[in-house]
């Protein structure tokens, strides 16, 4: 007889809460890097306003919409994070943005963390070299890093929280020093 497969990803359903703080792994989000070709910034601005209903947003910023929050990385370069379970995929994207980026499907090279509470910001600051302050990275705040040697992303919520983003292949690692910085503040 035949087992139905299913998939799995590193940290499965992976949470913790220790003393008023919870860190938990998001899954099931699409992630996509979009690239602006050379010159093509107008249609750019035109397809995410008119199809995705974003604005672009500058290096270090990102903007929410319904479903999708569009994360300046760089000049021309773009995370596009479903804010929602996964219910597009690259080629309906590509299509929405009329050729005006490179779009390449991450959801399956990242791992996303999510980690709120009142110690949150403490347990970040231990292993994170940014100023994590809520002064110095307010709400809508989006940074590239290294934590205990491994690459991040941090975002700033509006509720407080951080997002965390590292590569798949580190995902293990990455939790551990994330929940063992949690550990060590409370």
């Amino acid at each position: 007889m035949l087992k139905a497969l299913h998939a799995t990803t590193p940290l499965d359903g992976r949470s913790v809460t220790i003393g008023k703080t919870s860190l938990w792994v998001v899954a099931g989000r699409p992630l996509y890097s979009l690239s602006v070709p050379l010159g093509d910034d107008a249609a750019f601005e035109s397809a995410l306003s008119s199809h995705l209903g974003l604005a672009r947003p500058v290096p270090g910023q990102f903007h929410d919409q319904d479903t999708f929050r569009l994360c300046g990385l760089a000049q021309d370069q773009f995370f596009l994070m479903g804010l929602k379970a996964r219910d597009a995929d690259e080629h309906a994207l590509k299509s929405q943005l009329q050729g005006a980026a490179y779009v390449t499907d991450q959801s399956d090279s990242w791992v996303t963390l999510q980690i709120s509470g009142d110690e949150a910001r403490s347990a970040m600051e231990r292993i994170c070299p940014i100023n994590l302050s809520a002064t110095a990275f307010a709400s809508g705040s989006i940074a590239r890093t290294s934590m205990e040697h491994l690459s991040a992303i941090v975002m700033a919520e509006q509720d407080g929280s951080l997002t965390l983003l590292s590569p798949i292949s580190s995902a293990e690692s990455f939790w551990h020093a994330v929940e063992q910085s949690l550990v060590n503040v409370s």
